[in-house]
This record gives structure tokens, sequence and C-alpha cells, in this order.
């Protein structure tokens, strides 16, 4: 930054009502210079203009100064270049200031930046802040993107009762606010919301301050050093008998007549009782080490799991193996339930015949015919299990409240259906078109397998869902829902 420059950025911050000292103007001519210097190769920020990089970058960090008064040390969650950290240790010499930067390339030049500006008291955290991360703070502040109940969520445990976070954002946040989860509601309160223009621009920001009013910090379930304290069962090898048990309901749930359901609220469903298996009876709920529950109701049910010798806490790593679908929140470990064989018993309404082999097209199926009514699901021979935990999440546990009967080979199926006189409705993209179709009082829907669609025999009695052209077909399971839909809604 030349002279010219540097004369110009500190009239555009005086014209903010912000007063620069020679050493605050070094400094953030240098951290220009380097922002400049670095961007092509680290992406660091998007602004390219010399007046948007101070206007929108320098002055908008250090502005709010001139509304609140904060709160250090201080956090700086999603710093990326720096921003708002750096401007407020440069207006703020010496204050104890942590940059959380979790992008590799980005924390290099934070790295680089805070060693070349001099900032005594900055640290630079390269990892993400998690509901792991802990930090004596006494001020979380953030122009991240992430929603305001988000940030909240995740830094709840180590914020103390009475520190504040503050939210550097859009005029829209207004939204952001209508939001918050119930937790956040009883742990923080909302002190200030003020939006504002940056003086000479029509750049509007909002500041929102929350400040912590919760003394409890959410408890961390973690392996104890000490054998005996009562922390649940610890598996920290993949030998351990019991994490293998595990590892089985996790691959193969029909041979090991258990399955892992993943989930707070179909966990909290399943063991409810509302559902025809929910019972905590021989259950284990499953944690990984140093895993965080910050909900008083969950909090309940993991201490009730722990008093009957039925919580489980693995290393992350072992924990990750169970965990199919990367949810990262409690297993439950559960039986099985058993699934009768299909009598041919059907009176009235429409039953669902499904082949598919991807269990989250049949929890998907699942799913909808709970939702429509539909019922019984008959899974032939050959299809996913239901109780697979891609098939249980993704009918968001519907797999527990309807019938399900086991059929036989799709052939066998069909000539089932023709010796009882049920009427069978196949779904394939050239058969007759659902608008056109009248549906049986009582009558099985069968929708193709995935790929190879329905046998030639089937076609010629199917119905389809008209497409547009160039589109060959859906997606099975959602074909079959459409179905569904179209069914039902003409019961009304």
């Amino acid at each position: 930054m030349n002279a010219n420059d540097i004369k110009r950025m500190e009239g555009i911050f005086a014209s903010a009502g912000i007063g620069l000292d020679e050493r605050a103007s070094g400094l953030f001519s240098r951290y220009y210079d380097m922002l400049a210097g670095s961007n092509d190769d680290r992406d660091l920020t998007r602004l390219t203009r010399f007046d948007d990089i101070i206007i929108k970058h320098f002055v908008d960090s250090v502005y709010i100064l001139k509304l609140t008064e904060l709160s250090f040390p201080l956090v700086d969650i999603g710093t990326g270049a720096g921003f708002p950290g750096i401007p407020l240790a440069i207006m703020n010499p010496g204050r104890k200031i942590i940059l959380a930067e979790h992008r590799r390339r980005r924390v290099d030049f934070l790295e680089s930046a805070v060693s070349a500006l001099g900032l005594a008291g900055v640290e630079v955290y390269p990892h993400l802040v998690t509901e792991k991360s802990f930090f004596e703070v006494q001020g979380v502040i953030t122009r991240a993107l992430e929603s305001v109940d988000g940030t909240l969520s995740r830094v709840g445990h180590f914020l103390p009762a009475g520190g504040r976070v503050y939210f550097l954002k859009g005029p829209a946040v207004g939204r952001d606010m209508d939001d918050l989860s119930e937790s956040n509601r009883k742990n923080f309160t909302i002190e200030e919301s003020r939006e504002y223009a940056l003086p000479g621009t029509d750049y509007r920001r909002c500041l929102v301050v929350a400040r912590k009013t919760a003394e409890r910090t959410a408890k961390t379930y973690f392996v104890p050093r000490d054998p005996d304290r009562a922390e649940g069962v610890v598996i920290t090898s993949k030998d351990n008998a019991r994490f293998k048990v595990l590892r089985q309901a996790a691959e193969n749930p029909k041979k090991s007549g258990r399955t892992i359901i993943a989930g707070k609220r179909i966990i909290t469903d399943y063991l409810s009782g509302n559902t025809a298996a929910g019972s905590s009876a021989d259950c284990s709920l499953v944690l990984y080490d140093g895993y965080i529950e910050k909900d008083d109701g969950f909090r309940e049910i993991i201490e009730d799991f722990t008093e009957h010798n039925a919580l489980m806490i693995l290393k992350k790593g072992l924990y990750n193996e169970l965990d199919v679908l990367d949810s990262g929140s409690p297993l439950l470990i559960a039986p099985r339930p058993g699934i009768p064989v299909w009598d041919g018993a059907l009176e009235t309404g429409c039953a669902l015949a499904l082949p598919f082999q991807d269990p989250v097209n049949i929890g998907t199926a699942i799913r909808s015919a709970a939702g429509f009514g539909a019922g019984p699901v008959i899974l032939l021979e050959g299809s996913a299990d239901p109780f697979h935990p891609k098939a249980i999440r993704t009918s968001s546990g519907a797999v527990f409240h309807i019938a399900l009967a086991k059929g036989p080979t799709l052939v066998g199926f069909c000539a089932m259906c023709a010796v009882k006189k049920i009427p069978l409705v196949p779904l394939d993209s050239h058969g007759i078109d659902m608008a056109a179709f009248d549906f049986p009082d009582a009558f099985v829907l069968l929708p193709g397998i995935e790929g190879p669609g329905l046998p030639d025999e089937l076609k010629k009695t199917a119905v389809s869902i008209p497409l547009e052209p160039g589109i060959e077909s859906l997606n099975a399971s959602i074909s079959a829902s459409i179905a569904l839909y179209e069914w039902k809604k003409r019961q009304r």
C-alpha cells in the first residue's frame, strides 16, 4: 500500500468515525498487502477493489466497537482470512483473540499474518469448532454464514454464564431469530439486535448479541481413565467381543437379529412405546468418546441407559464403523422385529409389494405407505431388509409403525394373487395413464425392481405416471409414492 492508499484508507475509517493512529494504520496497510499478495493462491476473499476491502472487511470488522462493548478473551469462529478477528486485534492490542479456521491454506495465511503483524495475544486454532472444542473465553464473534441457532449450539458448552456471542449479519437475520431451538432459547437471551449502515455507504448490516444465561455446561461423554467410574461400557478395540456384535448388527441385521437406529428423534419415538416394537428392554445405546448432549430430554435417556449398564462409549474410529449413515448421533442397538409371512388376506384398501433391493428405496416406500394409509407392505424375496439402518432412517421410523409381511418371489407372488383373485396393479413407465385408471376397492400396488423394472407379461396391465418427453422413468420408490398419493386422493 503506497502513501496515497494509506491516506485514502485513513479517510475511509475517519468517515466511519474511527480514527487510526500511526501504529494501527501501519498494521492495516501491511495486512492489506498480505491479503492482496496471497489472495490468488489461497482464495482469501472474493473482494478485489481497494475500497471494498477497506469498507467491507476492515471497517465492517471494527465498526462493532462503536456499537457495543466486546467481552474478551474472544474466539472468532470461521474467521477465514482473519475477519473480524485481525482488525479487532489491531484496534485492541494485547487482547487475547483466537482465530478459528480449519481450511489449511487459510490457516497458513493466518499464522503468517499474526507473526508478521506482531499481534501479541492472538492465536490460531486450525480446526472446526465443534462440540468437542473448548476455549477459556468470555466472548464469541462470527461473520460466518451459519445460522444463529447453529452457532449457539456449537459454542454453548464452553461459553460461561454471562458470556456473549456477537453476530455480524445481513439485514435478513430476523428470520434466523425466529428459528432458535428450544434449548438455545433456554440457554441464551438476545441482548441486542441492531440494524445499521456503514457511514457513507449503503452497505447495511445487523449486529445481534446473545448472552449466555444458563450455568450448566452440556455433559461430555468420554472414556474414563478410572475403570471403576460408571460412565458406561468402554470399548476401545476392534477385537472386543461386544463390538463385534455391534458391527454385525450394522452389517447384517437379519443374521444378527439386531439393528441400529440412528437419530435422536427416531430413537426417542422408538423408546416412547408408541411403536409396535418400542421398548428399552434388551437395547443398548452407543455414543462416541467426547460426545456432548445439549438436549435435556435426551440427556435423561442417556442417563437411564447408564443406570441400567446399557450405555456403551466407543472410541470415535470404532463408532464410525457402526455409523453407516454418518449421522454423528446416538445409536440405538435394538432387537430386529420379526416379519410374518403374508397369508394373502386383503379385504380392502391398498397393499404395497416391494421388490426393491436398495434399503433407501425400501425406507422411502414404507414411509409413503404409512403416510397415505396403505398396508400391509409385502417384502418380496430378494428385497432389501426394511430394518437395515438406512431403511429405518429413510422411513423416519415408519418401519416400526406399519404392518410388514414376507412374500415369495415376484413370480410366486403374482401366481398367489391370481389364485386368491387379488387385483394386482403394476407400475411401469409405458402403462395406462394413471389419470384414466380406476383403482379397485382392494388391490396390491407393485412397482418394478430398480433398473430392470417389471417382467414383460406384467407391463401389459400396468399403469404409468405421465412424464415430460426425454424423461424415461422416475426412481422406483418415488413412482410408488406418487401412485399411493393418487390412490389416497381419490378416497376423499
